[in-house]
């Protein structure tokens, strides 16, 4: 048993493994397109206020839009090119609440804190990877 805990806690330290980067892509994408569809009409309704109050510049609606628009895209970090957050505070990326919530994973799985059917489905996946 202590070879498969070994495994598995070798594998998460590699932050390059295809497969979790794949999962945390996959997240970043639907994250990133739930963002895309908020901000559409939100768009549409600051605009409209600012043409309707004679708001522009840094003031304006759509502007402040704007800047809550570049601070989530660090946050989700697509294509991870913006630094991830070490700290877990309001201002977090994902990839800092995924790396938090792997840790808890794994720590629950080393002191053998999880359920029967899912320490199973880990140890099953961890044989089914090594073929």
């Amino acid at each position: 048993m202590k070879y498969k805990d070994e495994t598995l806690l070798s594998r998460s330290q590699d932050s390059k493994h295809p497969v979790k980067r794949l999962l945390v892509f996959q997240v970043k994408l639907a994250v990133d397109a739930l963002r895309d569809i908020i901000l559409s009409p939100v768009s549409l309704i600051c605009t409209l206020l600012d043409y309707f109050q004679k708001k522009s510049g840094k003031n304006s609606y759509f502007e402040k839009l704007m800047v809550f628009g570049r601070q989530t895209e660090k946050r989700i970090n697509l294509f991870e090119q913006h630094q991830i957050e070490t700290s877990f505070n309001k201002n977090a990326s994902i990839d800092t609440v995924l790396n938090r919530v792997e840790s808890v994973i794994l720590r629950e799985y080393k002191e053998k804190h999880i359920s029967k059917k899912t320490l199973s489905a880990i140890e099953t996946a961890l044989k089914n990877d090594k073929k």
